[in-house]
């Protein structure tokens, strides 16, 4: 295996390794935090998302993609410790901004750090291969690190997220080591010098470490300076209604995450109740957590497959609305709620690494990660109402009901989106 593939699948299985998924949401409740209040952090997540995504893009572009994804992986430890000592609304708030800014500056760098390695070594048509395998192991390492998480939850729901954190520190020396395109294309043309002089040993993203190649990325030199203004006219022009048909896919994704532990939970303790039996329900919680992520992983590392049976415009044409009319199902049929979050699972891990080769596709290497940068960007801010009104919504009427509710939103609205996009881009 290539070694600069090896260490990016080292990357994402290290950081996906994340204990806490499977109670993060009981672990806030367990805390006096209701649904609107869950809703309301993550509100604030998605604004700080808002704020710092183009400026840590823009780093990512301009001052190394190595450098945001460093700082962004130590960022995700850190806040994943912060979490576990939360105790009231601002604590949380600050773990949050926290994890938000850490996760800015690695959205965006890593799949243009990716694309353009890939690009300088075995061609951009191996993105959505490398992409889609990348994630199934990180799926991989979620759903192991899940049974961990669930059966230290079990005994204190704070548990799961100090572990997190130490696991996600294991990235950091891995992303250390990370190549750029630039020694990428001189070790493809054999130059032996070309992982970086002994003397920048001490920095390896040191601007002046390859001066004909114009620093970190080796992009400087004969680079069109503003890549704002390119990300500003594609996500404007061509990229405008696609950015909000998948935010709008991407927020109700979000927001059923909100839900599935408590409905999980109240499921195990209802069968347990009439069954006479005695079960832990974060225990059973973490185990669902793992086949979740078995499932999305095996779907996951068939991207390309899809990509090729259906195409890129065909996937994002179909998914939406039939993810759903899945989820509004679950008001006519509420025992479908488990398995309408297996679907949702598998088809938000098969959307990532589609949608980041559909925008790559579109975007020149010239402000590659601000675009995408900007992309998540959108994204959030079309999160913020969703994710307000499925929390007030929650604590009105219950988390199942909210899950068929924002299913039908969804269905409406991703036709006319759909069309006001794919009938524009032929």
């Amino acid at each position: 295996m290539d070694r600069t593939v090896a260490k990016y699948y080292a990357f994402e299985t290290a950081r996906s390794a994340h204990l806490a998924g499977p109670v993060w949401v009981l672990f806030l409740l367990s805390r006096g935090v209701s649904y609107t209040g869950i809703g309301l952090l993550d509100v604030a997540f998605s604004v700080t998302v808002l704020v710092a995504e183009v400026p840590t893009g823009y780093v990512g572009d301009r001052v190394g993609r190595r450098r945001a994804l460093l700082l962004g992986t130590v960022g995700n430890a850190v806040g994943s410790v912060l979490f576990a000592f939360g105790r009231s609304l601002p604590t949380f708030l600050v773990a949050y901004v926290v994890l938000a800014v850490s996760r800015t500056f690695v959205s965006g760098s890593d799949s243009a750090w990716l694309y353009d390695v890939l690009q300088a070594r075995t061609g951009e048509e191996t993105f959505t291969r490398v992409r889609g395998r990348g994630q199934a192991l990180g799926l991989v390492a979620s759903g192991v690190a899940a049974v961990a998480g669930g059966l230290l939850g079990s005994v204190d729901l704070s548990w799961p997220w100090l572990a997190s954190g130490l696991v996600i520190g294991l990235a950091v020396p891995v992303v250390a080591t990370f190549p750029t395109p630039a020694a990428v294309e001189r070790e493809a043309d054999g130059d032996s010098t070309g992982e970086r002089p002994a003397d920048d040993a001490g920095d390896p993203d040191a601007a002046d470490a390859y001066p004909d190649d114009g620093g970190d990325e080796g992009e400087g030199a004969d680079e069109d300076p503003d890549a704002l203004a390119v990300a500003w006219r594609l996500l404007t022009g061509r990229l405008r209604w696609f950015v909000v048909y998948t935010g709008v896919f991407g927020a109700v994704m979000s927001v059923v995450d909100f839900f599935v532990q408590p409905v999980t939970r109240d499921a195990v303790e209802g069968v347990s109740a009439s069954l006479g039996l005695s079960v832990d329900a974060v225990v059973v919680i973490g185990l669902v957590y793992a086949a979740f992520t078995v499932v999305s992983a095996a779907v996951t590392a068939n991207a390309d497959r899809v990509r090729e049976a259906v195409g890129l415009a065909g996937y994002f044409r179909l998914a939406p609305p039939a993810l759903g009319v899945v989820l509004a199902a679950v008001a006519v049929v509420p025992g479908a709620a488990v398995p309408a979050f297996f679907v949702t699972r598998a088809v938000r891990s098969l959307t990532e690494p589609l949608q980041g080769q559909y925008v790559n596709d579109r975007t020149p290497s010239v402000g590659r990660a601000t675009t995408l940068s900007a992309v998540a960007m959108a994204h959030s801010l079309l999160a913020v109402p969703l994710e307000v009104g499925g929390g007030r919504l929650a604590d009105a009427v219950g988390p199942a009901t909210t899950v068929a509710a924002v299913g039908v939103v969804l269905a409406v609205v991703a036709v006319p989106l759909g069309v006001a996009h794919f009938g524009r881009d032929r």
